[in-house]
């Protein structure tokens, strides 16, 4: 039985890519979560001003056509607006992003902790003498969510080491099931 990849993308592609920046977030946890955070608030206030433009443009569209109002248009840019002041709390304390980041981290892995375990012990039917090891790296990845999420350490730095811990297990294990399948 194949796993059908709707990717487009193979599995030792994502894994490869999943170790690499698991090494970058271990090697440089400072630097990556100063970025995370900055980087994430920034497109958050790109998406709030970009929402704003939309509805500007809208309301003008609307109006030319004889509409009158942008029928609910209004929720579009009470979204806008909630979505750059988010956005621009986060610039001013890239932290928070993290913190987030940890619940959903956390959530990411405890779902792919499940597929890969269920994706494991499927394995055994098909004679791999290596279930096992797929088995028990699934396991460290559901392990590592749930860690997330109850206790995603005190520190900024101890996320991004974990994560990054996280990231390449789950790399090296996307790798070993993309190549039992060749």
């Amino acid at each position: 039985m194949r796993k059908i990849d709707t990717s487009g993308v193979p599995g030792y592609i994502k894994g490869f890519f999943m170790i690499l920046a698991g090494i970058v977030f271990i090697v440089f946890p400072e630097q990556v979560s100063s970025v995370i955070g900055i980087i994430f608030a920034i497109i958050l206030m790109v998406i709030g001003i970009s929402g704003a433009v939309d509805y500007i443009i809208s309301v003008k569209d609307f109006k030319e056509a004889g509409y009158g109002k942008a029928a609910g248009a209004e929720i579009v840019l009470v979204y806008s607006v909630i979505v750059m002041i988010i956005g621009f709390v986060f610039l001013l304390k890239p932290e928070l992003v993290l913190q987030i980041l940890a619940l959903v981290v956390g959530l990411f892995f405890i779902i792919d902790g499940v597929v890969k375990i269920r994706e494991a012990t499927l394995v055994p039917r098909f004679k791999n003498i290596y279930w096992w090891i797929l088995l028990i790296l699934s396991l460290a990845i559901f392990g590592a969510g749930i860690a997330c999420i109850v206790d995603p350490f005190s520190g900024t730095r101890g996320i991004i080491i974990f994560s990054g811990v996280t990231f390449i297990a789950s790399g090296v294990e996307s790798i070993i099931l993309s190549l039992k399948e060749k």
